[in-house]
């Protein structure tokens, strides 16, 4: 709430609304006192320190005058208990005896701002009143301006947290009457084309309905030109109730609905331009806006410029970044697609050639074409198949993710190199384990995991697949080995599977390319191209890394390092 301990500031030459009381005893002093000033200064009196001290609490004063000799409480002891009570107030001693010690202590105790002597002379009087004055009007001032600088320090590091838009809107309404105490505000932001003036979000939000009516409410630059003329040009505009005939149409209606004495519309300018208004009203029967009022709210305006502008710009960043997504999930498509095509039409042929000789083969006993062929044909279907389910797997939606539960990765690599050892055997491939003591157990879908190791594997043994020799049994044969350890991950406990092969290698122009869709150096009836592409979505929906190390005629190095837990924020 703003400050309420005295009059405003920026009346600060009107006397009177600066309470005085003068204290003294003698009721012949009070009522001197009282008409030789009550037409320049508001005056209050009392006829001892208790009054007084009672005076105090119900009407606080801006300047206490207490004779120094009182029956009861003394001067200083009253003005004592006056800086208790609002250490604000300023206080003066009348006296008619110079005692030195007991005014020195009276003011080096800071019980007494000054001190008068008896008899006083009116001018005299009345300058020291006035200095007096003014003095706490400066005080109260520096007040005002501290609490409006710790108020707006508080408002800017709010506003600069908050990138969304409508809670943005409302910390700045929060803040305008929670805050800064008014009795109500709206938010006005022009539209995209700069041609209407639109409320976005007002406060209170009262059971009266008075923001649920203002929301939505438009003031168009075709019925309202003026205004919004004035808005542009960066002027601050007081619309008032009495003139409520003079406004523009939609202008009338704002203030007809808010039905306050006053309200202050300030322009929202933005580094190009002027992007909208807040308008603030004393819509409950608060005293008229003043230089104060104006000051805190424009600095308030500034801040909130800043914050809706960012805001702005999160959300414009938020949609470029959308729509990069899009485009990039449709570029994927497509390559996914041409690719798909391409290996989805080799097979085809076949398919086709065996569907066409069909009918002229039916009567004949070709072996080779009935049995060799028909075998190849089911294998073309078989291998459509097996990629269409691939490309299941890839666009399948992030909803119907499996559960994740915690996996063993030396489990995973045991099944892995059972379920391979065929194909292993066949290859002339000698797979291996090597597990170090400790590693740690990791979080994920253990069916996505097995199918990571198992592509990289099957990989790996087709890498060391050895050409055969004159005799079978002089074929040499390959290696592949699967290390498991620790790891760690930016500073994370993480778990690592290396595969290692002492195969052909990867070429450094391909090294780069090995995760791409369709991207292969087998034979076409030997890969699609996909499994690796497979492998490093599957690491990264884990939040993990894959990373490959090769040389060409050296063999390769594919590692797979998982977090043992589901880090924050992770599919």
């Amino acid at each position: 709430m703003r400050p309420s301990f005295g009059p405003r500031v920026d009346r600060l030459l009107d006397y009177r609304e600066y309470p005085i009381l003068f204290v003294d005893d003698e009721p012949e002093n009070l009522r001197v006192f009282e008409l030789t000033f009550r037409r320049e200064f508001q005056i209050r009196t009392a006829r001892s320190g208790e009054e007084a001290v009672q005076s105090l609490h119900e009407h606080p004063a801006a300047l206490v005058l207490s004779d120094h000799r009182m029956e009861g409480m003394s001067g200083v002891e009253l003005l004592a208990k006056v800086r208790e009570i609002d250490p604000r107030t300023l206080r003066m001693l009348v006296t008619a005896y110079g005692d030195a010690e007991t005014l020195k202590e009276a003011i080096n105790n800071g019980w007494i701002y000054r001190y008068l002597a008896k008899p006083w002379r009116p001018d005299e009087m009345r300058l020291a009143l006035r200095n007096a004055i003014e003095l706490y009007a400066l005080f109260r001032e520096r007040e005002e301006l501290l609490y409006e600088m710790e108020a707006l320090n508080r408002a800017a590091k709010l506003l600069s947290r908050e990138l969304e838009l409508i809670p943005l809107l409302d910390l700045v309404l929060g803040t305008v009457t929670e805050d800064f105490g008014f009795d109500g505000a709206t938010v006005f932001l022009f539209d995209a084309n700069d041609t209407r003036l639109q409320a976005i979000r007002s406060a209170p939000r009262e059971e009266d309905g008075v923001a649920a009516r203002l929301v939505d409410l438009d003031v168009p630059a075709t019925t309202a030109p003026v205004f919004l003329d004035r808005l542009r040009e960066g002027r601050t505009q007081v619309l008032r109730i009495s003139d409520l005939t003079s406004l523009e149409g939609p202008v009338r209606r704002f203030a007809t609905e808010v039905a306050a004495d006053e309200l202050l519309v300030l322009p929202l300018a933005g580094h190009a331009g002027v992007i909208g208004a807040l308008a603030v009203d004393n819509r409950r029967g608060g005293e008229s806006f003043g230089a104060a009022d104006y000051t805190l709210l424009e600095g308030l305006t500034h801040q909130a410029v800043i914050a809706i502008e960012n805001a702005r710009l999160v959300s414009d960043l938020k949609r470029s970044r959308e729509q990069v997504r899009r485009a990039d999930r449709l570029g994927t498509l497509g390559t996914l697609a041409a690719g798909l095509a391409h290996e989805i039409n080799n097979p085809l042929v076949a398919i086709r050639t065996f569907l066409s000789l069909a009918p002229a083969k039916r009567r004949e006993d070709d072996h080779e074409f009935w049995v060799a062929y028909h075998d190849l044909t089911l294998r073309e279907v078989d291998r459509i198949q097996s990629l269409v389910r691939t490309m299941g797997s890839l666009g399948r939606e992030a909803g119907s993710e499996p559960s994740r539960t915690t996996c063993d990765l030396h489990e995973i690599a045991l099944d892995v190199v059972t379920l391979l050892s065929p194909q292993a055997t066949r290859a002339c491939v000698d797979v291996e384990i090597e597990r170090r003591d400790e590693l740690p157990k990791v979080v994920g879908v253990r069916d996505h995991l097995h199918q990571a190791a198992l592509n990289l594997l099957l990989n790996a043994i087709h890498a060391a697949e050895k050409p055969a020799g004159p005799r079978h049994s002089d074929r040499p044969r390959g290696r592949v080995t699967m290390r498991l350890g620790a790891a760690g991950i930016d500073g994370a406990e993480a778990a690592c599977l290396e595969i290692v092969d002492d195969g052909c290698g990867i070429s450094h122009e391909d090294l780069d390319r090995v995760f791409d869709p369709f991207f292969t150096t087998k034979a076409p009836d030997q890969g699609s191209g996909l499994g690796l592409m497979i492998c490093h979505r599957i690491v990264q929906d884990h939040d993990g890394q894959i990373e490959v190390e090769s040389l060409e005629g050296r063999g390769a190095t594919f590692r797979m390092i998982l977090p043992s837990e589901r880090r924050p924020g992770s599919r």
